[in-house]
């Protein structure tokens, strides 16, 4: 089986538990998508860019971040297989973006551009259900974050990363995962060592 095919068929079965699509709305909707193969590490887009794409992770994975002033990365986001991921603020007002988006591991993403995504929207009734999911589940997602940071120590932040997703300590860096809790490396592998890595012991 070719990875477009294995791409695609992640794809109908994310969409169908969406929505109902018939089979002509799925090929009209797989038109728009082309298939990127990322290797790792590779920027799908930099600070200071305009985010025209959406991405859909068949395989693989990426991170949205943030550098700040005195060059530290803030993780905003993991995009991991079965999701839907970009520079959302960019994408949907067309300005430059403040992330930067950098694929984490050799991945198969289906790409479609915004115009495309905003064609399929306007004229494909059940594509607003589609449209309506990714951005709630963007708000959830960034606004559950954003509660660690207000109510939690280091400690709990990382006690709800192993809760939440504990995926995230086994495929990625400490580099990456402390950008993410807002951490140092140190202290998470302090962390780490002291509570361990099972969210069944915490």
């Amino acid at each position: 089986m070719s990875d477009s095919h294995t791409a695609f068929t992640v794809l109908r079965a994310y969409l169908v538990d969406k929505t109902e699509f018939s089979e002509e709305d799925l090929a009209t909707i797989f038109s728009y998508f082309r298939l990127k193969k990322a290797s790792r590490y590779e920027f799908l887009l930099t600070s200071g860019e305009v985010c025209r794409n959406l991405y859909f992770v068949s395989r693989g994975s990426f991170r949205l971040f943030y550098t700040q002033p005195d060059g530290a990365e803030a993780t905003r986001y993991f995009a991991l297989e079965n999701t839907f991921g970009t520079a959302l603020q960019s994408f949907l007002t067309q300005e430059p973006s403040l992330e930067t988006n950098q694929v984490l591991e050799n991945s198969d993403l289906l790409v479609i551009s915004y115009e495309d995504f905003y064609h399929l929207h306007a004229t494909l009734p059940g594509w607003d259900a589609v449209y309506r999911y990714i951005l709630e589940t963007a708000y959830i997602i960034s606004t559950r974050r954003f509660e660690t940071f207000l109510c939690m120590d280091a400690a709990d932040r990382y006690r709800w990363l192993l809760r939440m997703h504990p995926s995230f300590i086994e495929r990625f860096s400490n580099k990456h995962v402390a950008s993410y809790l807002g951490l140092s490396q140190e202290t998470l592998s302090r962390l780490k060592s002291r509570i361990g890595r099972s969210p069944q012991l915490n």
